[in-house]
């Protein structure tokens, strides 16, 4: 289920698309999209592979303390 939001002009990824989807089908197009943007937001700003090195690295230099 592909969708494209109108407001912000954005392709929504299908698990956010369940979220705002009402029982009758219909998609909150502003709210979907809105999350869409703030999901690709967080994964820009917060590398998951990176966050992962610095919290083990982290953790190495607590534990020499």
């Amino acid at each position: 289920m592909s969708y494209f939001s109108q407001f912000y002009g954005v392709e929504v990824r299908d698990s956010i698309v369940k979220e705002f989807t009402n029982s009758r089908g219909e998609v909150d197009d502003m709210m979907a999209g809105l999350h869409e943007i703030r999901v690709r937001k967080a994964e820009k700003e917060y590398d998951l592979r990176d966050l992962a090195r610095k919290v083990k690295m982290a953790r190495l230099a607590g534990g020499r303390s």
